[in-house]
């Protein structure tokens, strides 16, 4: 009889997604840093204003690259990518990441990479960590990890924006919380002593 062990073991996280790539955003058609945090467990894209916005490697359900990815209808966006031309190279630099609670309210992120074959890489290896069989059988512990780490990708000027009337209310707020007030950043952890 065979009495072998068998564990689950975390997905590995590559250093060039913890590094992160420059990428062009088509909603906004701004340059973004695309990179994972180091557990794997967030995806976050920072724009040229220092604006972070990120999505749960959980709420993942696809990743697509090259001539599978989402293309712009929008005529002006394709023609900055140079899309309509037959010997474009620059489809295979097209990534779209689906998110959604569930497989039916989906929404596509698109982006466009600077460099050729980045993103059948980063399709490829956002998809094997969302689809990691330790993600949905994880301890206590990791859960509370992850909620930790989602502080730290909310920015300080985000939280003005939610409430631009009460001004001194957030402000007050942040200081009780121990939070940096007035400054444009993020949250930051704390080291533990």
């Amino acid at each position: 009889m065979d009495k072998r062990r068998y564990t689950l073991e975390p997905p590995e996280v590559k250093l060039y997604l913890v590094k992160g790539d420059r990428f062009t955003k088509w909603s906004e058609t701004v340059p973004v840093t695309m990179k994972m945090d180091p557990k794997g467990y967030y995806l976050y894209w920072t724009n040229q204003s220092k604006e972070t916005e990120f999505l749960d490697v959980a709420n993942i359900r696809d990743t697509r690259s090259g001539k599978y990815a989402k293309l712009p209808k929008h005529p002006k966006v394709r023609n900055v990518f140079n899309l309509d031309f037959p010997n474009s190279d620059h489809l295979v630099k097209t990534l779209t990441v689906v998110t959604g609670p569930d497989m039916v309210n989906l929404t596509y992120h698109n982006f466009f990479a600077y460099k050729e074959k980045v993103t059948q890489n980063w399709a490829a290896d956002i998809l094997s960590i969302a689809y990691n069989p330790s993600r949905n059988n994880a301890c206590r512990q990791v859960f509370m990890e992850k909620i930790k780490l989602d502080v730290v990708f909310i920015s300080i000027l985000s939280i003005y924006k939610m409430f631009p009337a009460d001004k001194k209310r957030v402000e007050g707020a942040l200081a009780s919380a121990h939070l940096p007030k007035g400054k444009p950043g993020q949250v930051r952890q704390r080291k533990a002593a």
